[in-house]
């Protein structure tokens, strides 16, 4: 094996039956923020953190996944930034993971399989073995899924 196979460093996290992927750069924080604290603001699609409101990101709507009230269930947030100033916060149930993926394992996503929401926000996506298991975690878009959240907004 080589190795000076280069590898990029990323959260990973899951969001419905996704296990998604953020660039470790792209990550700001992971906090524990109380279901409780999402009342005031959560009409407005905000989270107040500190002195800050940031927008929610909601990767459960924006996946079609309506049937669930998780996005103001979650116990966790993961701050991240968005094009280059604005900040959003996604919610998930578990607190994510980081996960070191090497370059030759991430692959593009074909083009023709768009018919599914999550292809919105992601085109790459990498296989991971880890304990006899395989894991598909989809690269995502942060921008692109920015983008989609203000849309259905």
């Amino acid at each position: 094996m080589n190795n000076s196979t280069e590898t990029g460093k990323f959260i990973v996290f899951k969001i419905a039956d996704y296990l998604l992927a953020l660039p470790i750069a792209n990550v700001l924080k992971v906090i524990n923020y109380p279901p409780g604290n999402y009342r005031d603001l959560n009409t407005a699609g905000l989270v107040q953190i500190g002195s800050y409101a940031i927008a929610l990101l909601d990767l459960h709507q924006l996946l079609g996944d309506r049937t669930s009230d998780v996005t103001w269930n979650a116990p966790f947030l993961l701050i991240a930034q968005v094009h280059q100033k604005e900040l959003c916060a996604i919610p998930v149930d578990e607190p994510p993971n980081l996960v070191e993926l090497s370059k030759d394992s991430i692959r593009a996503l074909p083009h023709s399989y768009h018919h599914n929401p999550l292809l919105d926000f992601v085109s790459y996506g990498a296989i991971l073995s880890d304990s006899g298991k395989t894991f598909t975690i989809f690269l995502l878009d942060i921008n692109r899924a920015w983008h989609g959240n203000k849309i259905l907004s």
